[in-house]
């Protein structure tokens, strides 16, 4: 086993044994004892608790290596550099989206304001204008982002911040082919007139409508590309 691997190994392994045996503020034994107990040396034991501390799962103290507490922040910007840029993993994002934004529009409808009512609809108008595919995709996420915030679900906004460039890279999928910009664009505005009506069925309908249409451009793309070819930026 190379040395990476080794450490990588261990790194899994303790992820695993603090997840089912240590709460925040405990202390993990000294290397010494890892390294009997995972066969290696304690310098990779050591590198391992670099790892750790990196990712915010352990912090360093004059009694060892201690247990924090969990850190949404780091553990999404773990999660978002394991995504690849397959059409595949999109499918897998737009379905992620569906089930995080459709479950946040109770709160959503319930509790934005008209301010936001009305950045959104100034969202949907730059959306609409937008010279590049780039410049409609950050649009387009700032739009959703809006909705995010106002729905008051701390764990979601801080999920949809640190996601941000992975979320707008596949949403420049969408708007790749010119002849579905207003479709896409006229879906956000029946959003928005659902939530100045204050009307949940029709919001529902529409954010529903909105997903239906962006799985089908997507399906139309993977149609037309392989699968397995990592996908490049392409400048609007």
């Amino acid at each position: 086993m190379s040395r990476v691997s080794a450490v990588k190994s261990v790194v899994d392994a303790l992820k695993a044994e603090i997840l089912a045996a240590y709460k925040p503020g405990d202390f993990l034994p000294n290397e010494r004892l890892f390294a009997e107990k995972f066969e290696v040396s304690r310098n990779t034991v050591r590198e391992a608790l670099v790892y750790l501390e990196a990712y915010g799962i352990v912090e360093k103290t004059q009694r060892g290596p201690k247990v924090t507490q969990p850190n949404f922040g780091i553990a999404f910007h773990v999660l978002e550099s394991m995504f690849d840029r397959s059409l595949e993993t999109c499918r897998d994002i737009i379905k992620f989206r569906r089930l995080i934004e459709i479950g946040t529009l109770p709160d959503v409808i319930e509790k934005i304001t008209d301010e936001e009512i009305d950045r959104l609809e100034v969202t949907v108008a730059r959306m609409a204008k937008a010279l590049t595919i780039r410049e409609a995709a950050e649009a387009d996420y700032t739009f959703h982002m809006i909705m995010v915030e106002a729905s008051g679900n701390a764990v979601v906004r801080q999920l949809y911040r640190v996601l941000a460039e992975t979320i707008v890279f596949y949403m420049e999928i969408g708007k790749a082919v010119p002849r579905h910009d207003k479709t896409i664009v006229a879906g956000h505005g029946r959003i928005v007139e659902a939530l100045r009506k204050r009307d949940y069925a029709e919001l529902l309908s529409a954010a529903d409508g909105h997903y239906d249409y962006s799985e089908g451009v997507l399906n139309e793309t993977i149609a037309e590309n392989s699968p397995e070819t990592p996908l490049s930026r392409k400048e609007g």
